[in-house]
């Protein structure tokens, strides 16, 4: 047997294992396609580095934050997740001007506060 001084990865090893056996990919089923996450990347990782800066940048709570953001695209699709979260940006701004009806509206402060629901059970479950 041929030995050699450069290591081998257990993956590599596998693979040279299933060749030398006479296994291959057709003999399997075929995998199945990756599911599209529900959320663009952008609007989940704008979620969850807002969620890292407001509770700590570690590990830990990109896990959490990450948990949170999946219960929450679990819970809301995204055209409503949108159309909230621009809600939201409209109520922080100051003045009186046209954001006036985004912060009295019965609407949308019903939207935001389902969303707060949302959020709260995400926080409860991956906190």
């Amino acid at each position: 047997m041929y030995k050699t001084s450069i290591p081998l990865s257990p993956l590599l090893g596998l693979a040279l294992a299933a060749v030398i056996a006479g296994v291959s990919a057709a003999d399997g089923p075929e995998p199945a396609a990756p599911k599209p996450a529900p959320y663009p990347t952008t609007a989940l990782a704008d979620y969850v580095l807002g969620c890292m800066i407001a509770n700590g940048k570690n590990p830990d709570t990109l896990r959490k934050c990450s948990c949170s953001i999946d219960f929450i695209a679990a819970a809301i699709p995204y055209a409503d997740y949108e159309r909230i979260e621009t809600l939201m940006r409209l109520q922080q701004m100051e003045g009186a001007g046209r954001n006036a009806v985004y912060k009295g509206s019965t609407w949308a402060k019903d939207a935001v506060t389902h969303f707060k629901e949302i959020q709260a059970e995400s926080t409860l479950r991956c906190f």
